[in-house]
């Protein structure tokens, strides 16, 4: 224990002798070491963190699977028959989408839950806090006036009241008994992108029972989820449900449907996995760059304390006694550089939360003690990764070389410069690998942002607006909304006021139809499109531009002929050699606007630009919009285009709603801008993290090669003014230098273009318009390296033709 302190004090004697160099090896370290945390922490709290369930593992979800809509809901009628016929399930659960709007004990508020079956929290295993989950007849016809608040709602409406259960609550205008609170961190579903899913919850308030009715059997409006039974694997899963869905495919309605089964797990983080995964590798070879350039410093600073090492070893110093000091010094640097790291990481974890929208589970992202652990674990594997061979390499010294020569002149050895040479190449290399990554997403970003959507978003505020069932007759309906868009049309700074099911960047309604006099094909059991019902302004409000036909009029109400517009998609997709305008389509029940009567034919009457409805990424589908007037829904979006903020009229658009009933709320407030903005936010947060680490490795490896260079013209002054003495030109000096260099550094580039082209194809998933091969980026990549490393190159190569050959001679 003695030794092992004098070890540790001589070590921090050593360190502060060389303040410089220390000072650059902890920013090194705590650079990388704070990213690495920074990232992981979002993976941890993301990816790895369990879900408050009961054997979250077990809890999968249950899609319909069709040909035209790829991932699709269930049917009530299909939701039951999985019930009866499965084996693999002990428990399965059915639920919906609802909207409430609560009034009394404050301001009226639209809240967004679910209407659930009886199974649903014993799939997901977990039980209230408060009060009773719902008694099984509650689920009957006439008996669900009772409510399950979230934690959150519970929390901020009625400051956390533990009677709150005995207390009733007015939702849509009906009286609603509160049976219980449930726990925080129940998520609701976020279907995963790549499948057109149109039932996607936003916050999850509240749960109510669900009664299926019959009469919409086959009506595809249910999310399923259900518990696998013990030794059941989500594969075995998989083939029984695929086997049931092929029994169920002998029914009409079942031609052509599948049965998707997927880990809950992936419903919730949707499709961020890879895009964290990514930049938890992108983290681990700045981490492995700042090593290397760790590695270098501490075998040059070995190098100049040759004599030292060697006088040790001459008096009896064993060779662990002497490797033990130097990995005391690493350890030293390490833990210095991981607690200024860990302060680094608390600070970048901040902003990064601030700047990620739409993250899953951000609620779950802190330094516990998972990210503590793997923080020190990746210390110890830092001080091990650069610093045991520098170690080994200087515990073991030519004792007679070092003996009869200064310190100062004494050389490296052949080895050790042979293993600086080799840690220059592996950060060149890796610094290629990740700036070609980095640059892949940057003109993946850049072209993202190139993408027209078909519509202006500037200067444009979105409200949400849904009616209770008191405005179920259409007449209500129109009158509500036609009031509304007279009074905010009246405001001062507004320029268009409209109203839309969807909004742009948004499509979560899919109706299949048939055009009339077109013979359907046998392999073709529908044609859908996305559905919108939307009023006469809508195209000038959003700047959809109307190529062909006309726009909506006032006239085109319940009184006159059904008219449509649809969009090039459409025309390119089912009127590709025909003219589309003046056709009839008539969309196909069950769909919400048909629980009435209502008009069923639909003449084509204009054509619209394609407007971008599922991400910018995405191809724009089919889709026709149809006059609100016509197709009259109670849960619409108003959409303002103003003169200025958009923001600045929340409060007049709210008074305007207030004025036409006092117990309507608005809900989802947002700007086009913002909307558009928070739909590239994943790629931008991509490009950005991955443009810092590209930044820092190219500086860690330019830094890296300079200091080799350097401490080469230090080690080399004798020999440099020997060579100057005899004639050689400042010139041949410089060309040497740099040639020792370069070399390195194409070498380092080459092997970084083969792991690029290796590696780069793992973030396919996250490009956009750019192959992970693209030419132009691997060869500006190439070009900015190799500029980096010549100016790397050039100070340390001017310097050695400045020398004084008589000073050299003499140099010690």
């Amino acid at each position: 224990m003695h030794t092992l302190l004098q070890d540790c004090r001589y070590g921090v004697r050593m360190l502060l002798k060389n303040a410089g160099v220390t000072l650059i090896a902890i920013i090194t370290l705590a650079l990388g070491i704070g990213a690495n945390t920074a990232i992981f922490s979002m993976v941890n709290g993301v990816l790895l963190r369990p879900l408050n369930y009961k054997d979250p593992d077990r809890v999968v979800s249950v899609w319909e699977s069709v040909a035209t809509h790829g991932r699709w809901r269930v049917s009530s009628a299909n939701f039951l028959e999985w019930k009866n016929q499965n084996n693999v399930f002990d428990n399965i659960a059915a639920f919906g989408g609802s909207s409430l709007t609560l009034t009394g004990d404050g301001d009226p508020i639209q809240l967004q839950g679910a209407r659930i079956s009886s199974e649903y929290f014993s799939v997901i295993g977990v039980n209230p806090v408060v009060g009773r989950v719902f008694l099984t007849e509650e689920y009957e016809p006439g008996k669900g006036q009772v409510v399950i608040l979230s934690n959150a709602l519970w929390k901020s409406r009625y400051g956390s009241d533990p009677n709150v259960a005995s207390r009733t609550v007015t939702l849509n205008g009906e009286r609603y008994s509160v049976v219980g609170v449930m726990p925080p961190g129940l998520y609701p579903m976020r279907p995963t992108t790549g499948g057109n899913i149109s039932f996607a919850e936003q916050e999850q308030q509240f749960w109510t029972p669900i009664t299926l009715n019959p009469k919409w059997a086959d009506a595809h409006v249910l999310g399923v989820v259900a518990h696998l039974k013990p030794g059941v694997s989500l594969e075995q899963a998989a083939t029984e449900m695929s086997t049931i869905g092929a029994r169920l495919e002998q029914k009409p309605e079942n031609k052509g449907a599948g049965i998707i089964v997927t880990p809950f797990m992936s419903e919730i983080v949707g499709n961020v996995r890879p895009a964290l995964f990514t930049l938890l590798g992108a983290v681990a070879l700045v981490l492995l760059i700042a090593c290397a350039n760790i590695a270098g410093l501490m075998l040059a600073q070995h190098a100049a304390r040759t004599k030292e090492i060697a006088i040790r070893a001459a008096l009896g110093a064993e060779r662990w006694r002497l490797v033990r000091q130097f990995l005391i010094e690493g350890l030293l640097l390490t833990s210095l550089g991981t607690m200024v790291g860990l302060g680094l990481a608390w600070l970048g974890m901040k902003l990064m939360l601030t700047v990620i929208p739409n993250l899953p589970r951000l609620d779950q992202v802190r330094l516990d003690y998972r990210v503590l652990a793997f923080t020190f674990v990746l210390s110890v594997i830092t001080c091990l990764v650069f610093g045991l061979v520098p170690a080994l390499h200087a515990s073991k010294p030519d004792l007679n070389r070092a003996l009869e020569q200064s310190g100062r002149t004494s050389g490296p050895g052949a080895a050790r410069t042979r293993l600086r040479q080799a840690l220059v190449v592996f950060q060149v290399s890796m610094a290629v690998m990740l700036v070609i990554g980095a640059g892949l997403l940057i003109k993946s970003f850049w072209l993202l942002q190139k993408v027209d959507p078909g519509f202006k978003p500037d200067s444009i505020l979105s409200v949400g607006v849904t009616l209770p069932a008191k405005y179920s007759e259409p007449a209500k309906v129109n009158d509500f909304f036609n009031r509304l868009i007279q009074n905010v049309s009246t405001l001062p700074g507004v320029k268009d006021v409209s109203i839309a099911y969807d909004q742009p960047l948004e499509a979560s309604w899919v109706d299949s139809f048939e055009i009339e006099g077109r013979v359907k094909a046998p392999e073709i059991d529908s044609m859908s499109a996305n559905f919108n019902p939307v009023s006469p302004d809508y195209f000038q409000t959003v700047g959809a531009k109307i190529i062909g036909g006309r726009e909506f009029t006032a006239q085109d109400d319940q009184d006159h002929p059904g008219v449509a517009i649809v969009n090039q998609a459409f025309v390119r997709q089912y009127f590709p050699n025909e003219q589309a305008l003046g056709r009839i389509i008539k969309p196909s029940p069950p769909a919400r606007i048909w629980k009435r009567e209502r008009l069923t034919s639909f003449e084509i009457v204009g054509i619209v630009r394609d407007v971008k409805s599922a991400g910018l990424k995405a191809d724009t589908d089919p889709a026709y919009y149809l006059p609100a007037a016509q197709a009259p829904l109670g849960d619409m979006v108003v959409l303002v285009h103003t003169e200025s903020e958009p923001t600045s009229l929340i409060s007049a658009v709210r008074r305007a709603v207030l004025e036409i009933d006092p117990n309507q709320p608005i809900s989802n407030i947002n700007t086009l801008d913002n909307i558009v903005s928070t739909s590239i936010a994943q790629p931008r947060l991509n490009m950005l993290l991955m443009g810092l680490f590209g930044a820092l490795a190219l500086v860690l490896a330019a830094v890296g090669i300079y200091g080799l260079l350097s401490y080469a013209v230090t080690q080399r002054t004798q020999e440099l003014g020997i060579r100057m003495a005899l004639g050689a030109q400042g010139n041949d000096v410089l060309g040497l230098i740099l040639k020792q260099g370069m070399t390195l550094a194409l070498i380092g580039e080459a092997l970084g273009l083969i792991g690029a082209f290796a590696l780069t194809r793992f973030i396919q998933t996250l490009l956009f318009g750019v192959t992970p091969t693209d030419a132009t980026i691997f060869v500006a990549v190439v070009g900015i390296l190799t500029s980096i490393a010549l100016l790397a190159c050039y100070f340390p190569a001017r310097r050695a033709t400045r020398v004084d050959p008589l000073i050299a001679l003499r140099y010690e």
